[in-house]
């Protein structure tokens, strides 16, 4: 099983590259099919890189930013992949994901994330930049990758050294899939990094009962234990019942209104392990 959630930013266009075309790639690369889950996770790292570098291919269609320079175009990506009771969570930016796992001897269900979310402001994802030559820079309080463009509006081609740039505090995450602009010509890397954090956990069909994944629109505003009491509270009205999820977005809604902020965009998925297998709804 492959489940995933996508949160574009500066477009629709890599998150929509990205939805079709990650699963397909991660299955090509070699060993994703092996029984050794370093392999995989190997795999997995590889398919998210290859996705990446296959939307220089189409960069030229996307549109372009009001200045005429390239789409900056790029998405957070979280998934986990479930091959039997092996499940492997991969991500890049600030979706996440929270097990649902049941407590020895009661009904009650805590929440464990199972990703941690790529910040500018992090210690080690701080350093890597600075190390590419990048920098953070805060805007309205939070911190972003500094874009450095062109003060030339319409500039075509590689940056040189002689290119006059400027920095514009630019992306409040530190890794996702797209942003191409973030590209360094004279060390030939990305300062928005495209490898995911890949983890593998063994299921417990026992005590683990649901994923959820969801994008920051849910994340910024409902703490993984709310969300895990909410399903909580509807798994034992019903055995299945996709009502809460309606009812976590709209939890995230009313808190955004309450913070007086425009709602950013919701998607949130919930996996649910049962002895004949696994179900989700978006």
């Amino acid at each position: 099983a492959f489940i995933a959630v996508f949160d574009g930013h500066g477009g629709r266009e890599a998150a929509v590259f990205a939805r079709s075309r990650l699963w397909e790639t991660i299955k090509k690369q070699r060993g994703f099919y092996s029984s050794d889950p370093e392999h995989v996770v190997k795999a997995i790292k590889e398919g998210f890189m290859a996705t990446h570098r296959s939307m220089w291919k189409v960069l030229e269609n996307w549109p372009k930013t009001r200045h005429g320079l390239p789409s900056t175009s790029g998405t957070t990506v979280t998934v986990i992949i479930i091959r039997g009771h092996k499940m492997f969570v991969a991500h890049v930016g600030d979706s996440g994901a929270v097990l649902a796992s049941k407590e020895p001897g009661t009904k009650r269900l805590e929440a464990y994330p199972l990703t941690d979310d790529h910040k500018p402001e992090a210690p080690h994802e701080k350093r890597r930049i600075e190390d590419l030559g990048g920098s953070v820079l805060a805007r309205n309080g939070v911190y972003r990758v500094a874009w450095e463009r062109p003060v030339c509006h319409g500039h075509r081609g590689p940056m040189r050294r002689s290119t006059k740039t400027e920095r514009v505090p630019f992306l409040a995450v530190s890794r996702s899939l797209g942003d191409l602009w973030s590209f360094d010509y004279f060390r030939g890397e990305f300062v928005v990094s495209p490898v995911p954090d890949v983890k593998v956990y063994t299921i417990n069909p026992a005590t683990d009962k649901h994923v959820i994944l969801a994008s920051d629109g849910l994340w910024g505003v409902v703490q993984p234990d709310d969300a895990v009491r909410c399903v909580m509270w509807y798994s034992c009205v019903n055995t299945w019942h996709p009502s809460y999820l309606p009812r976590l977005v709209s939890k995230a809604l009313s808190r955004w209104r309450a913070r007086k902020l425009r709602a950013d965009n919701t998607s949130v998925i919930v996996v649910s392990f049962e002895d004949g297998g696994v179900k989700h709804d978006p």
